[in-house]
Formats: C-alpha cells, structure tokens, sequence
C-alpha cells in the first residue's frame, strides 16, 4: 500500500466508512481503521514464504535474509555509502561554500531558464544545480503571507527567500509547497537542486507560481541557472521493507487476532517494471491473508493504477490488467482511477475522489459477490463476421455511453491500427474494420492501452471504463 497515496484517502474513508454508527459494528464491537502502509513496496513483500514458494518467487539469498547480523550488515554498508554520497554533495558544491543563496551574489552573467520548458541535457544530470530569481510583486500584497509552489522536482532541494532557508524535501515525490510569513516589495529566491540521477530537473509541467490567497503570480520564466557541481549516479537505498515476506510478517501477521470490515488496497506502482505474474500472485494474496484473518468472504477493495507518463520503462497497461485478475475471486471490487491521476506525477494528489470510489465499492460489493467494478468492464470480444468485432460489457446495472471519433486498437502481428469506425448498441460496442484488414490468430483489441490514456467510456455515474486488451474470439 502506496504510503503517499494512503494518507488521503485514510482521512476520507475514516468517518465515513469504518467511523459509522458511533464508531461501533452491528454486534457492538469497536471498530476503527488500521494503516499498514509503506510507500514503494512490491507485492511479494506483502506475501508470506508459503505463498511465494508456490510461485518460486523466492530469491536465492531469501534465507540470508532470515540472518540478523547479515541484515545489519547490509543495511550498515548501506548507510555507510548513503551517508558518504550525501557528504560528497555538500564538499563539492561550489555555490554552498560561496553563498549563492545570498540575495547580493552577483549571477548577472548566469544563463537563464524557464521552469516550463524541457532543459537541455547539460542541466539534467547528476550533480548541483543552483536557480535564481529576483521577484517584485504589487503593492497590495505587502505583508502578506505567500506559499511558493513549485511541483516536484528531481531530486532533492532546498529553497531560500532572501538567503533565508524556508524549505527543503529530500526525494522527489512531493510537492513543493513552502510558505513565505510576511512578503516585502521585493526578494530574491534561490533554489539549491540535488539531482541524483538523471534525468533530473523541475518537473516543467507543474504550475510555479506565487499564491497569495486566491491570486497567482506565475514563477516560470526569467530565472538565472548554474551549476555548482557534478557527481556519480547514486545507487538507490536499501530499504528492508522490499524484501520478499518481510511487509507481511512484519505488518500483517501481527494482526491476525483483529476482525475487519474490509481491506483497501492500492499498491502496483512498483511493480509495473516486471507485471508478468502479477494477477496470480495478487490472488493469492486476497485468500492468503483471509485465510490469516479468518474471514473466508472478508470484502477486499483495491484500486486499479491510474494514468501517469513518469515511469517510462514501466509498464502500467499491463499491470492495470493484471490487477483485474482479482475479480476472479468472490466479494472483491475494483476502483477505476484513470483521470484521477497526473500524467506528470507518480502520487497524483486527487485522493478525494479515490475514497468516494472506495465508498462506492463497499456498498455494492455485497451485491455484486462475484466480483464488483465501480465502471464498466469488458468481457469479450468476439469476431461476428469477417471485419465486425462485438466487444461485451458487465456495467453492474449501470448504463454507458462511448465517445465518438476515438481511437479503439486492433494489435497483430506485432502492429497496432487504429479503428474508428464504431458505435454503441446497449451494452456492446459494435467495431467495424477497414475491409482490407484481415484479423490474424494473435488479433486482440485494446483499449486505453498505454501508461497515461484519454477515457472515452464513461457510466451514467461519470467512473471511466477500465482499460483493456482482449482475444478476439
């Protein structure tokens, strides 16, 4: 379970959902809600030894990993090599030791940059880098607070008013939003940015603006740049939470006493580099821990990845996929969360509308015990005639409608075509291909089928269709 992702849609779900009928269940039994989230872990951390010896998923070194000195070890090396790495950053920073963040420096002959526009690659490896920018605002919000936001950025930063240090975050994740108590005519801003591998930089599509209350002064342009220092690529920490079995008998094992309402669930992202064998194990988890906890019909909510285009090498289309083999198992249900996402974001910050779906899910997931999604859900796509292709919707009573004029994927042979020649009868939809097109053994139909997609099926509730890729039969 995605940490950052959690916390929102925790504080949203709590009073509604487990913190109904005076924080007690039907038979008078204190209930509330239990987090174990750890942010970046795969599935096979959540799953025991048991499990993952049926799926021969277990690494080589799994019983090392059972040794506590050994672990120590490693983790000391690691520290060691973490800590030395950061060290080297500081020494070899030209623009710390010469107080670049002072607002008197003289930067007049430094390049200047945009924080909108894509940088050239001499900015975007690892190293040091330094920005600039000298700001004159309105009379009228002298002496008024201000919160500079900045988006994310790549990949750690420490951000200076007037040579003042108001903020820093050390991983690339989050936001950048820091506040300013009292602004005066004019200031200087100075943004020091550790890129520790690349490429790095300020994510351009981001706003960066000055907010004072409602009002928006844009930052993206005449900045001053230079760089202070370059470095190595920085190996990535060790963290002992994405081994095999260690999330599971650390977090959950624990609570094996307790008795639950439900399990959400939305986690993935780390595994969209390798998707291969996700569902299976994914199922396997389901029943693992309702064996562990006792509860054979325990409702298990989860939601499916949503879009986002920062992960270029992952493969979030398949995993999506993947993620719908826990369907296959009685008294689960599926969040659909493409367009609650930010394409230039991993931690989207829409966790709103994801508990009001999680809530949605809840209430139907009895009434649909063979498997709820909150959206329409193909199940089939079936060759009628020679260049006709029927795809089959579950809506679990809900109606749909398809956008015109969109790109649906016929994929063969290793070749995608587009088809748009479509329509809409009921719960079908009716492709019709271009007659010099002739469907091989291998023709499958995709929808949405990539890392950020564009919805065009919606139900009448507004909740986008889950994306698919489906065998033509």
């Amino acid at each position: 379970m995605e940490k950052s992702n959690w916390r929102r849609i925790k504080e949203f779900v709590r009073d509604r959902l487990f913190f109904a009928k005076e924080k007690f269940s039907e038979d008078g039994v204190p209930i509330g809600l239990i987090a174990t989230a750890a942010g970046g872990t795969p599935l096979n951390a959540w799953l025991s030894e048991e499990s993952l010896t049926k799926f021969n998923s277990l690494p080589p070194s799994y019983n090392a990993l059972k040794n506590k000195e050994y672990l120590k070890e490693i983790q000391n090396l690691d520290k060691f090599y973490q800590d030395n790495y950061q060290k080297l950053c500081e020494e070899t920073d030209e623009g710390l030791h010469q107080s670049w963040q002072d607002p008197n420096f003289d930067d007049r002959n430094w390049p200047e940059i945009s924080l909108s526009e894509t940088w050239n690659e001499k900015y975007t490896f690892p190293g040091t880098l330094w920005l600039r920018k000298r700001l004159q605002i309105p009379d009228r919000f002298i002496g008024k607070e201000g919160e500079l936001r900045f988006g994310t950025m790549t990949d750690a930063d420490v951000i200076y008013v007037n040579g003042k240090k108001i903020g820093n975050t050390d991983y690339k994740y989050p936001p950048r939003n820091y506040k300013i108590s009292k602004l005066t005519k004019s200031f200087t801003i100075a943004i020091r940015l550790k890129i520790y591998n690349a490429p790095g930089g300020i994510t351009h599509s981001k706003p960066h603006i000055l907010l004072v209350g409602e009002n928006r002064l844009d930052l993206n342009h005449g900045w001053k740049i230079r760089r202070s220092s370059t470095l190595p690529e920085r190996h990535k920490a060790y963290f002992i939470n994405y081994e095999p079995t260690g999330l599971y008998n650390g977090m959950i094992v624990p609570l094996q006493k307790l008795k639950f309402a439900a399990i959400l669930w939305y986690q993935g992202e780390s595994d969209a580099g390798s998707p291969q064998n996700y569902g299976p194990r994914f199922r396997e988890l389901i029943e693992s821990w309702r064996k562990l906890f006792k509860q054979p019909y325990l409702p298990f909510l989860y939601v499916q990845l949503p879009n986002c285009d920062t992960e270029k090498e992952a493969d979030w289309a398949r995993l999506r996929e993947e993620q719908k083999e826990g369907l296959k198992i009685s008294r689960t249900a599926m969040v659909v969360t493409i367009g609650d996402g930010e394409d230039d974001d991993l931690h989207p910050l829409n966790k709103k509308d994801v508990a009001h779906k999680l809530l949605n899910a809840y209430h139907n997931v009895k009434l649909f015990p063979n498997g709820y999604c909150i959206a329409p859900l193909a199940k089939e796509a079936i060759q009628a005639k020679k260049n006709v292709i029927i795809l089959s919707f579950e809506t679990f009573g809900k109606k749909f409608n398809v956008e015109k004029n969109k790109d649906f994927e016929l994929f063969q042979g290793r070749h995608s075509y587009k088809v748009r020649d479509y329509r809409q009868v009921e719960e079908q939809i009716i492709l019709e291909l271009p007659a010099t097109l002739s469907l091989q053994p291998d023709a499958k139909v995709r929808y949405n089928w990539s890392n950020a997609p564009q919805v065009f099926i919606w139900n009448e509730e507004g909740y986008p269709a889950s994306p698919f890729e489906l065998n033509i039969q």
